[in-house]
């Protein structure tokens, strides 16, 4: 994560990319990454129609990327830290770098992000107080225990999950109709292909569980009417719910003898591969709250 690799999409095609690399902490990282894409192949600024870089460019860069190609966009993926100290946003990145594909090889996750960046989808990501995300944005769906972030999210070729998170200090400068317009594409995003299983049993009750057409089902507990579309399908109100994995979430009443169940599979969920840490929500028509949540 010390290296800029700055990506040059050429013609508009997602196809036609090359790269170039520098030393993150050079103030004309993107310069020197062009020249190696210039000497790889013989392109000219105008072939560029998009610039995507590891690190938000420094204003040296800055001004070369508004002079040197005034059509193109530009994205990034991690910001340039304030001053000289790289040590934080250094660690930050290996971190995200590492989660985006569960391995702590730069060059892959690098790829990981970029695609995530480029073809993901808006989705809501459940995160645990114990497990936080130093720079990305998260407000809290029960504060202290669980929180919520955002992220473009992509399935990659190998199968895996890559994901691109929203930082902090953008979220902070958006207005509220910049958010409402995200939080619109999220819920839409979530929404499709969601579905309900019902499992009744007649002596301990009925135990639902919800599937997605892709990743992050565990995230429907943000829909507006969730509890009233769980509540429904297990015949109770007040709802004890697993989130055993980000994908993978059991609902049952908080009466039924499901409960014991879905207890026993959130305090021994082998998934550690997440930010979300396996937890128990005590859910009823007042909001919710987290009532456990598996040992680390």
């Amino acid at each position: 994560m010390t290296m800029n690799v700055v990506v040059f999409q050429l013609n508009g095609s997602d196809d036609d990319l090359i790269t170039g690399a520098a030393s993150a902490q050079a103030l004309d990282s993107v310069q020197q990454a062009w020249r190696q894409a210039q000497h790889e192949r013989q392109i000219g600024p105008s072939d560029v129609t998009k610039v995507h870089s590891t690190w938000q460019p420094s204003h040296l860069d800055q001004v070369f990327l508004a002079e040197t190609f005034p059509e193109a966009g530009h994205t990034y993926v991690f910001e340039r830290p304030d001053g000289d100290d790289w040590t934080d946003a250094l660690e930050f990145a290996r971190r995200v770098m590492a989660e985006a594909e569960g391995l702590y090889q730069q060059k892959r996750g690098q790829e990981t992000i970029v695609r995530a960046e480029r073809d993901g989808e808006w989705l809501p990501i459940l995160h645990s107080t114990s497990a936080p995300l130093p720079f990305s944005a998260s407000v809290p769906l029960v504060e202290g225990k669980l929180y919520v972030g955002f992220a473009k999210v992509a399935t990659m070729p190998n199968g895996q999950i890559g994901m691109s998170h929203l930082m902090r200090s953008r979220f902070e400068a958006m207005s509220e109709e910049e958010f409402a317009e995200l939080a619109g594409e999220f819920s839409d995003n979530l929404l499709r292909g969601l579905t309900f299983k019902v499992f009744p049993d007649q002596e301990l009750g009925t135990m639902a569980t919800i599937e997605r057409d892709g990743p992050c089902a565990a995230s429907a507990i943000l829909l507006d009417d969730f509890h009233e579309k769980a509540a429904s399908q297990v015949g109770e109100d007040r709802l004890i719910v697993g989130l055993v994995s980000p994908d993978d979430i059991f609902i049952a009443g908080a009466g039924s003898g499901r409960a014991t169940e879905i207890r026993e599979a959130v305090l021994t969920s082998p998934d550690t591969g997440s930010e979300l840490v396996p937890c128990l929500l005590l859910v009823d028509a007042d909001g919710m709250d987290v009532i456990a949540e598996r040992p680390r």
